[in-house]
């Protein structure tokens, strides 16, 4: 199988985690999500408005696994990465790990995150997730023809939400997922298109 076959299944999230109080420190974590591999690629940027500045930036990867729990308990996913300057083939230090926690719609949750300074750790538990809606150019899926169809900001291509359509036993939920994977999935020219694009500047962003 292909490297590109692979990674059918992408995915954009960008969360903004803090508090939201005057002053007080921001996370804004912007991901690329793979299904296939459960796997997660993209950058965080710590800031506050300080003296002298907090700034904060890492390029980030990880992977995610879903907290399946019997009813009436409620399933959850758990994103867990770290990041440095450079990737994860670079010779730079980690300067930031976090472990966050949302819901199978992947819109809000609670964050622990790490970072360093350059002279310490830092560390913040139980701050507040929440998903940012993704810009207007960033559309999916991708229909036949030359005319690109804007949907949903956050819209998994087919492997994460029936999986959690499966966990909250969903019957209707599922059979419309199911649907709407059959149809991406005869989609898949145009997909591995965008996916080929996405892992260029993916490797640009990272080479920076």
């Amino acid at each position: 199988m292909s490297a590109t076959q692979q990674n059918v299944g992408l995915f954009p999230v960008s969360y903004r985690i803090g508090t939201g109080q005057p002053g007080a420190q921001s996370l804004a974590l912007n991901l690329l999500v793979s299904t296939p591999q459960q796997q997660v690629t993209g950058n965080a940027a710590v800031t506050q408005a300080t003296n002298p500045p907090l700034d904060i930036d890492s390029d980030v990867w990880g992977e995610y696994t879903y907290m399946t729990v019997m009813k009436p308990g409620v399933s959850k996913i758990l994103i867990t990465a770290q990041g440095n300057h450079g990737g994860p083939g670079s010779n730079s230090i980690i300067n930031f790990k976090i472990h966050l926690v949302v819901g199978t719609d992947w819109r809000e949750g609670v964050a622990n995150y790490e970072y360093f300074d350059g002279q310490r750790w830092h560390e913040l538990n139980n701050v507040p997730a929440h998903l940012l809606e993704v810009p207007s150019n960033v559309l999916q899926p991708f229909n036949p023809g030359p005319v690109i169809e804007p949907h949903k900001p956050v819209l998994p291509l087919y492997a994460a939400p029936i999986q959690g359509a499966i966990a909250s036993g969903d019957l209707a939920q599922m059979k419309s997922l199911s649907a709407q994977a059959r149809q991406q999935l005869e989609q898949l020219p145009q997909l591995r298109i965008a996916v080929d694009a996405a892992k260029t500047e993916i490797s640009r962003s990272q080479s920076r």
